[in-house]
């Protein structure tokens, strides 16, 4: 792809769930799908539960990711102010055929979680991140979430001359 996109997310953030679920559905369709964006997530935990479930995804493996994480974001409100998210979190792990004691021990390895903790600090420190989402586009940083024609503004011209966005749907229908 000829540009990449990094976004610095957290899974208990509103506006990380709001971005995945009102907007990138849009800008897959258009820029990822036909590789004019490469779109590379980043750990940005903002909180213990939001390590967690960055911990239960990552376990799961990479097949899983995407569904995991569209999962997470769409039922946030349920799960990532819960007084038992860790329950919530195995539960949905199971369903996506996660044990609870491989996800048990991927949250008591260290050499599991540190690079999700290092992640959030290597933001900090290179691209000065303070919150989520924040996204790196063609080097600059743009916090906050953006619409599709907002992403479209910052990506098109980063784009090779004559390349232009698939079709996106206005609106694209629930799975």
């Amino acid at each position: 792809a000829p540009v990449t996109v990094i976004e610095f997310h957290s899974l208990t953030c509103g506006n990380c769930a709001n971005f995945h679920t009102q907007h990138f559905p849009r800008i897959k369709v258009a820029y990822v799908d036909p590789g004019l964006v490469r779109f590379v997530m980043r750990d940005y935990p903002l909180d213990r539960v939001a390590l967690d479930a960055a911990a239960m995804v990552h376990c799961a493996g990479p097949e899983r990711y995407e569904a995991l994480l569209s999962v997470l974001y769409t039922n946030k409100e349920a799960w990532a102010h819960s007084p038992d998210a860790r329950g919530w979190l195995r539960r949905t792990g199971g369903l996506a055929g996660l044990s609870a004691d491989r996800l048990e021990a991927c949250w008591t390895d260290r050499g599991f979680t540190d690079p999700i903790v290092r992640s959030r600090l290597e933001a900090t420190r290179e691209f000065n991140v303070q919150a989520t989402p924040t996204f790196v586009i063609g080097g600059r940083v743009h916090p906050g979430v953006l619409s599709f024609e907002r992403f479209a503004q910052l990506v098109q011209p980063l784009l090779p001359p004559g390349a232009a966005p698939a079709p996106a749907p206005r609106v694209l229908p629930r799975l």
